[in-house]
This record gives structure tokens, sequence and C-alpha cells, in this order.
């Protein structure tokens, strides 16, 4: 059998470190996949330093659309655009690749796509261990598929992860052919998505994780408190440890009552950061959270 082609698309801003630990993870464990930066007009000399060494695998945007995300989902839609492959792969650049990705990962997912025809969406990630009762009401194992299923509540409005989600692995001829344009939020995609297609799948062997405690931008601008976040707890990624071949083979043949959470199987390279994992380097401590929200709150009432 032929397998389909996948590119994968970053998706790049003032955060030259992640952006850098991303890319690496990716050139590891994804031997023979194509990718491209989507920067989003970054202007801090770290990141403007190492995009320049990346040469032609970076498209530089002219950031525009909304101010909470700046010009991210119009990048997305360049990418969309660009792509001459089957399948893309979005990332953010404060995420990782922490697992060998091996043919039969793409097998698996080009099952999925054909025996799903109305899936436009994979799920690549880990579970996050903070939601654990969450998620392991609202996924069901798909034995035969080796993936697993939305179970929605007919109380919830949120079609997210349900249909949508940011980081995902995307079917681009079903996109193209419904005639998706990329919304300006998450939100708004997974309300365009449940009119246009089925539940977003969620991989059984994901492949890629936040890097937690991250300096979070809000409208392009880190707040007072996320940079006070960052001093705090050491302007370093807390990257972690890729999973070796051989654990990346048991995980792959775990029973799926064992649900991919990132905090049973992926350990940061920093052995002090707590599990489960928080992803806002703001959200970590108390003094941060609140300038942040303070911060937030006077943008919101005291626009510029």
């Amino acid at each position: 059998m032929t397998l389909p082609s996948l590119d994968a698309a970053i998706f790049s801003y003032n955060r030259g470190a992640y952006l850098k630990n991303c890319v690496d993870s990716l050139q590891r464990n994804m031997l023979g996949i194509s990718w491209t930066v989507y920067d989003d007009g970054s202007d801090d000399p770290e990141t403007v330093s190492y995009l320049q060494t990346l040469g032609e695998a970076v498209r530089h945007m002219k950031s525009v659309g909304d101010e909470r995300h700046g010009g991210y989902y119009n990048n997305m839609q360049a990418a969309l655009d660009a792509t001459q492959a089957d399948y893309l792969l979005m990332l953010q650049d404060d995420l990782q690749v922490v697992r060998p990705f091996a043919q039969e990962d793409l097998s698996r997912m080009h099952r999925v796509f054909e025996q799903s025809p109305s899936t436009v969406f994979i799920s690549p990630l880990f579970l996050k261990g903070s939601k654990r009762a969450y998620f392991q009401q609202r996924y069901q194992p798909d034995a035969g598929l080796r993936c697993y299923r939305w179970s929605a509540d007919p109380q919830e409005t949120d079609k997210v992860p349900q249909k949508y989600a940011d980081i995902a692995v995307l079917h681009v001829a079903r996109l193209r052919q419904s005639g998706w344009q990329f919304a300006g939020s998450e939100q708004a995609n997974g309300a365009l998505a449940d009119q246009l297609f089925g539940d977003m799948v969620q991989a059984a062997e994901p492949w890629v994780f936040y890097i937690p405690e991250e300096p979070a931008y809000r409208g392009r601008v880190l707040t007072f408190g996320a940079k006070l976040a960052v001093r705090m707890a050491g302007n370093q990624v807390k990257s972690f440890i890729d999973m070796s071949p051989q654990a990346s083979t048991a995980f792959a043949k775990r029973d799926l009552s064992v649900y991919p959470f990132a905090e049973d199987f992926v350990d940061t390279v920093d052995p002090t950061v707590r599990k489960p994992y928080k992803f806002n380097a703001y959200r970590t401590r108390w003094l941060p959270l609140i300038l942040n929200k303070l911060e937030l709150l006077g943008r919101r009432l005291w626009p510029r």
C-alpha cells in the first residue's frame, strides 16, 4: 500500500528557544517529513537570529487578524493553501515531538481517514493529566481502528475538542472540497467544523505534547505577570525526554483501556517540573497569576 504524504507546519512568534526545541524534536523524531515555519513577525533578537538559520524553511508572515491571536489563523490558512501533501500536521512553537514517528503511525491515521469519510481532524496530542476524568468519560476506545472516539454530552455546546483543535492532523482534500476558511478562534473553528464534518478523532498513539510552564502571549504581548513567572521559574525550556524506540513500541501495543495521558508516559528533562503539567508559566505561582489576570482585565476595560 502506498502511504499518503504528510507535511508539518510550525507557527511561531517570539519564542526562539521553544521554536528551536520544536524543530529539533521534529527533525529527530519525524524523519523524512517536510516542514515549514510560519513566523508571525517575530522581532526579539533571539528568535530572529534562529529564524535566519532556517533559511527557506521559514515563511515570514505579516500579522493580521484579531487582537488576541495576531495572524495565527491567517497563517494556518496560508499553510493549508500552500501544502501539496495529503495530510498536514499543525504545530505551535511550544510543542515537542516526544517519540519516534514511524510508518505505522501514518498508516494508522490513513486507515482512520479512509474508513471515516466525515473525519477531517485527528489529534496527535497526548492527553492532559489535569483532565483525566473528563477525557476518560468523553473518549471511548475504537479497537478496530485503534483510536479514540468522542462520546458527546448533549448538554455541552463547546465543540472543542469534539469537532476541532488547533493542534491536529488535517485531511487536506476534504477541507479544500468543503471550502474551509479558518475563523479567528478555536471556538469559532469548532462551531464551523460542527456544521461541516464529523467528530475529531484522538490518536491512540499520540506523538506530540505541550512544553510545560511556557511564556504565553496575549495580544502579541507578554503580561508583566507572565514575564515575572518566567523569571521566577528560570528562563529555560522545560523540554521532555524523548521516548526510546523500545518504549514507543510498547506504547503502541498497550491496551486502549490505558489512556495516553502525558504524565504517565513522558517525563521532563528537569525532574523538578511538577505533575500534572501546567502550560502557562504564570499559572504555576499565585502572584504572577493574579498580576496576569489584573492586566488582562485592564486591557479589556481600558483598551488602547
